[in-house]
């Protein structure tokens, strides 16, 4: 792809028009849609990603599932759209040189609709979010739900932390105030004024009150703070895996308990390349 929306399309959001020459699996997107597809799919990537069950690799899809609807909101955002309904992509899933399974979109056919009319650009944005969520990720998120017989609300629960911290990314890329504001005032039309019947839900989904935690800064730093996943991730239910330490599973003592940890394992950090330094020194 050419142009420069096509160009971060494909950087920051894996949607590309170049197939991989070594796909370890690959599906079209329309298939995502019914049960017998996300099936398919869930047992193709379980052994890929680890799973210890087929639930925690539809967990995962689904936060990939995310990026796209950050590729879309990407566009919405500079009022110009290509069309990325799912019968106009295939789903490859590849091995990354760092060695995970990583997914890509290929566009088979580049098509572009038509942007905003002057003065009409709040009523153009209801309508391609409204037809992107009610008509395409709706029906795969159901899909999935059925494929795997997960809570439905579970899975929605998975979009608004990842989604918001990208959203946050878009904002420290912007380069002016005015740019900014466009970017939050978006993440507050999707999360908060979208009808949850888009959704197929009673409420927005997306709209969520995030819980901040306090993680452990190296010995002399200044703790920072951490969004509390909105989802689990069942990063547990992979091999060698545990509760993350912002999972909403994790319990308050637990997660003081990990505090403790994270805190002694950077304090020996700090001390062994203080020594180092030293010895190097002389």
């Amino acid at each position: 792809m050419s142009s420069s929306l096509e160009h971060v399309l494909a950087e920051q959001f894996g949607v590309t028009t170049e197939l991989h020459p070594q796909p370890l699996f690959a599906i079209a997107g329309s298939r995502l849609s019914t049960e017998a597809g996300m099936r398919e799919l869930i047992s193709a990537y379980s052994p890929l990603m680890k799973a210890l069950e087929p639930a925690a690799a539809c967990v995962y899809f689904m936060s990939r599932l995310g990026v796209l609807n950050m590729a879309m909101h990407g566009m919405v955002l500079k009022d110009e759209l290509i069309d990325l309904a799912p019968e106009l992509w295939t789903l490859q899933i590849y091995m990354h040189k760092q060695g995970y399974a990583e997914f890509r979109y290929v566009l088979h056919d580049i098509r572009k609709l038509e942007g905003p009319r002057e003065g009409e650009r709040s009523a153009w944005r209801k309508e391609r979010l409204s037809h992107w969520y009610g008509t395409h990720i709706r029906p795969i998120v159901e899909a999935a739900s059925s494929a795997a017989d997960m809570d439905i609300t579970h899975l929605w629960k998975l979009f608004p932390t990842r989604m918001r911290y990208m959203f946050d990314r878009l904002k420290e890329q912007a380069g002016s105030e005015q740019e900014q504001q466009r970017i939050e005032e978006e993440w507050t039309f999707v999360s908060k004024e979208l009808s949850g019947q888009v959704f197929g839900r009673a409420g927005n989904p997306l709209n969520v009150k995030f819980i901040y935690l306090d993680y452990p800064g190296a010995p002399g730093e200044p703790d920072s703070q951490l969004r509390m996943k909105s989802g689990c991730c069942m990063f547990y239910c992979t091999e060698g895996g545990s509760y993350c330490y912002t999972c909403p599973r994790l319990k308050p003592s637990e997660r003081e308990e990990r505090k403790v940890q994270i805190r002694a394992k950077l304090a020996l950090e700090a001390a062994a390349k203080a020594a180092a330094s030293k010895a190097a020194a002389t």
